[in-house]
């Protein structure tokens, strides 16, 4: 049931209505239906067991009435008007659907509001400064051209009290940094159990697994550290051709591949790569278009979880908004579909205090080989009025990246039996018992960055 590719199967049409329409339950006796049919062919029974499985974790992500969302803005911004939020739904700046004929709103419509909207943010005693850590990396890598941190990283996972049954055997993978272009020295430094086992630094998505038999619930962690290396790309001034990083693995087949559901060659991503490479002198110039678009006009948001979301570069390109991961899948996409290798990275952005989840993109050119392409974190720069910082995460990246993801919709080693909570990436560990996976509401996770020392 991991295998997503089965989402670019289009749904009977009569389930998709009730399931638009917000008719939960009749959609799934709708499937209940058709699965017990004997002629039901496999690949739509296999499409239907998976929907039914998403339309029971739906609701949980919308959990906000009308009334309820008003209130949690005013709790927020005490003087937002309801036209406030009637100008927001019209502009498509909040995610809702329709559950039993009420329109419910996304769990985290009010931080992508605070988010996307800097007037809001301010509004709400939460500005949008361009401060931090970022803009003093960037002006060390511009000066050094080449620097880099050594970082130490305790990741845990917890399955939460209310969901811990003694005696169970639980099976949990937890991420560990993998080789990449900019890695090197991995060291796993401890583990809270023995682990059962350790995937190959070249693993696709690298973990380390446990499994183990508990009479009491415990806590699963393990402490790695490693050294991100970075070198500065001047994309306004490029350099002469020389490889950036000799250590990255070439680029392969699948490189250049579309790969269902979310990695997609639209009709409409095809026609946005026409239109934006039109005149485009070569590939740097090409990828360069497409992040200059991304992070210009497609907005900052958080998503209900992919799993749910059927083509995701597509729906992020239609819909012009996305977060880190759908706005680098919408580059990648692009940049394949226009004979540009372009790779997946992910894991953390590991920075000391303020760790957290993060996904963004590698793009190959003969000039340079393998280069960095991180949407996200070039279009923050944009909401915070910092050209410098948006055109710096063409080519580039901060160094306190801890990456566990070297493709993207990969197995773990060894592989789940059930679906995973993420099917597509792994940022903060997956759980299973015998007898069925765990999911986002079962788990408790943390991560703590134990040290960071310039190299």
């Amino acid at each position: 049931m991991n295998d997503m590719r089965i989402l670019s199967c289009e749904l009977p049409e009569d389930i998709m209505k009730a399931k638009w329409a917000g008719d939960f339950p009749f959609a799934v006796r709708l499937i209940d239906a058709r699965v017990a049919q004997s002629d039901c062919p496999a690949a739509l029974r296999e499409r239907l067991l998976l929907e039914r499985t998403r339309l029971e974790r739906l609701p949980g992500e919308y959990v906000y009435t009308r009334a309820e969302a008003l209130a949690e803005m005013r709790r927020l911004i005490p003087d937002f008007t309801e036209a406030e939020l009637d100008a927001l739904d019209l502009e498509g700046a909040t995610d809702w659907l329709y559950i039993g004929g009420e329109r419910r709103y996304f769990a985290d419509f009010q931080w992508t509001l605070l988010k996307m909207k800097p007037e809001l943010g301010a509004r709400a005693g939460r500005p949008q400064l361009n401060t931090g850590i970022i803009p003093d990396w960037i002006a060390e890598l511009q000066e050094k051209e080449e620097s880099g941190r050594r970082l130490r990283l305790r990741a845990e996972l917890r399955v939460a009290d209310e969901s811990f049954t003694p005696g169970e055997t639980y099976t949990v993978h937890l991420p560990i940094p993998a080789a990449a272009a900019q890695v090197e020295d991995i060291r796993l430094e401890r583990f809270s159990h023995t682990p059962l086992s350790i995937a190959p630094e070249d693993a696709a998505q690298r973990t380390v697994c446990f499994r183990e038999t508990l009479a009491e619930n415990t806590t699963f962690f393990v402490e790695y550290s490693w050294t991100c290396r970075l070198r500065f790309f001047d994309a306004d001034h490029p350099p002469k051709p020389g490889v950036f990083y000799p250590n990255a693995a070439p680029p392969r087949a699948e490189d250049l591949e579309e790969l269902p559901p979310h990695v997609s060659f639209s009709p409409y991503l095809r026609a946005l790569a026409e239109e934006l490479g039109r005149g485009a002198n070569g590939p740097l110039d090409l990828a360069r278009r497409y992040y200059d678009y991304i992070t210009q006009n497609i907005r900052y948001s958080y998503l209900r979880a992919y799993l749910q979301i059927d083509h995701l570069a597509d729906y992020t390109a239609l819909n012009r908004k996305g977060d880190c991961g759908a706005q680098a899948l919408v580059f990648i996409s692009l940049c394949r579909m226009s004979g540009i290798p372009a790779r997946w990275q992910s894991g953390l952005y590991a920075e000391p205090g303020d760790p957290g989840s993060h996904d963004w993109a590698q793009f190959y050119t003969q000039e340079y080989g393998w280069l960095f392409a991180d949407c996200s974190f070039g279009g923050a720069g944009r909401r915070r009025g910092d050209e410098g910082r948006r055109r710096f995460y063409f080519g580039n990246l901060d160094p306190y990246r801890m990456i566990a993801n070297r493709a993207y919709q990969a197995p773990l080693d060894p592989p789940k039996r059930f679906l995973r909570k993420d099917p597509f990436d792994n940022q903060r560990g997956e759980c299973e018992t015998s007898s069925r996976a765990l999911a986002v509401p079962d788990l408790r996770t943390n991560l703590t960055v134990l040290s960071c020392e310039e190299v």
